[in-house]
C-alpha cells in the first residue's frame, strides 16, 4: 500500500484538463476552503449547522495531526522522483535523490533507510494518514446528516470519493494513506453521529436555544476536553485546540439569551456572512499585528490566544452584533 504504482497508473492519464479538475477538487479540502463555506453556511443559512460542521472539522483536523506526527511517514514524491507532483498548493519544500523507493509489494513497509532521510528533514509535511481524505469522510459526511436534499447528499457522497482520488492522482499520498485518512474520518464520524447527530440527540440539540456555560456535557466537550490537544499535537498546530475552545466559548456566550434564528431575507443573509467574513479576519489581522509591535510574534501562548480569540469574535461578537442591526432574531424561549 506505500508502493507509487497506483499513483503511476492515475498519472498515465495525465493531462491539463484533467490536472485542472483533480487541483479543484482537492482545493475542496483544504482549510481556506472549509472557513469561507462554513462562514457562509454558519450566518447565511443555519447557524447551528454550521458551528457543529466547525467543530468536527477542527477535532477531525486536530486528531489527523496527532496521526501524522506519530507515524511520520513521507510522501510518494518524497520517494520516487519519478513521480509527478502536481498538487498546486502543498509545499514541496524538500527535494530528496530517491527514485522507485516505494514499497517493494503491497503489504511491504517503505524502506528504513528513506524513512531515516526523511525524517531528519526538516519542514516536511508527512503524509499518513491523509488528512484531506480524513476531513472528507467525517465533514461531508456530517454534513450530509445535517441536510436531507437529494441534490446535497449527491454532492457530498461525490466529494467523499472524489477527494481521495484527486490526492492519489496529484502524487501527494499512497493508498495507505488514504485508506487510514478514510478509515479515521470514518471513526470521527461515527464518534460525532453517536454523540450529536442519532436522530434523538439531533433533534435535542436542535431543539433547544439557550446553552448556560456551566460543568456539563457541552461545556466539557468544548471547553475542556480540547485542552488534551496541547500535549498531543506540535505546537504549530495549537490554532486548533484554540479556535475549538474560542468558538465553543462563543456559542455558550452567545447561547446565554438564546440562539438567534435562520431567518433573514437574502440580503440580510448575505449581510451577517460579509460581517462574519470581516471580523474573522479583522481579528486575526489586528491581534497579529499587535503581536508584531510588541515583540512576541510567534510565541506559542500568543498564536494560541490569538486563535481563540478569533474563535470567539466570530461565534458570538459576530452574532451579538448582528442581532444588534436587526438582521438576526434571538430565540428568548426556553426549551
Amino acid at each position: 500500500m506505500f508502493q507509487t504504482t497506483l499513483n503511476h497508473f492515475l498519472q498515465s492519464f495525465e493531462s491539463p484538463l484533467l490536472t485542472s479538475f483533480m487541483r479543484l477538487i482537492t482545493t475542496l479540502g483544504y482549510m481556506e476552503f472549509f472557513i469561507l463555506f462554513l462562514l457562509l453556511l454558519t450566518f447565511g443559512i443555519d447557524y447551528k449547522k454550521g458551528f457543529l460542521l466547525f467543530q468536527v472539522l477542527l477535532w477531525t483536523g486536530a486528531v489527523t495531526f496527532i496521526a501524522k506526527n506519530y507515524f511520520a511517514l513521507p510522501r510518494p514524491f518524497h520517494v520516487d522522483s519519478t513521480l509527478q507532483f502536481l498538487d498546486g498548493q502543498l509545499p514541496d519544500e524538500n527535494t530528496f535523490t530517491f527514485s522507485e523507493r516505494g514499497a517493494t509489494s503491497f503489504w511491504a513497509p517503505l524502506p528504513a533507510d528513506v524513512l531515516e532521510v526523511t525524517r531528519k528533514a526538516e519542514h516536511i509535511e508527512y503524509g499518513f494518514p491523509s488528512g484531506h481524505s480524513s476531513i472528507a469522510i467525517a465533514f461531508w459526511g456530517t454534513l450530509l446528516c445535517l441536510f436531507r436534499q437529494k441534490w446535497v447528499r449527491g454532492g457530498c457522497i461525490a466529494l467523499m470519493v472524489l477527494i481521495p482520488i484527486s490526492r492519489l492522482y496529484l502524487g501527494v499520498h499512497f493508498l495507505a494513506d488514504v485508506l487510514s485518512g478514510i478509515a479515521l474520518g470514518g471513526l470521527c464520524w461515527y464518534i460525532a453521529y453517536l454523540s450529536i447527530l442519532k436522530t434523538n440527540k439531533r433533534q435535542a440539540f436542535f431543539q433547544r436555544n439557550h446553552y448556560p456555560i456551566a460543568l456539563n456535557t457541552y461545556s466539557f466537550f468544548l471547553l475542556v476536553l480540547p485542552l488534551i490537544f496541547l500535549y498531543l499535537l506540535p505546537s504549530k498546530v495549537y490554532i486548533l485546540p484554540a479556535f475549538i475552545i474560542g468558538s465553543g466559548l462563543g456559542f455558550l456566550l452567545l447561547g446565554q439569551k438564546g440562539i438567534p434564528l435562520n431567518e433573514g431575507t437574502i440580503v440580510q443573509r448575505l449581510g451577517r456572512t460579509a460581517i462574519g467574513i470581516l471580523v474573522f479576519m479583522g481579528i486575526g489581522f489586528i491581534l497579529k499585528k499587535v503581536a508584531e509591535i510588541a515583540g512576541m510574534e510567534g510565541q506559542v501562548v500568543i498564536d494560541f490566544f490569538r486563535n481563540l480569540l478569533s474563535g470567539l469574535a466570530l461565534f458570538w461578537l459576530v452574532g451579538e452584533l448582528v442581532i444588534k442591526l436587526g438582521w438576526y432574531r434571538r430565540d428568548n424561549k426556553i426549551a
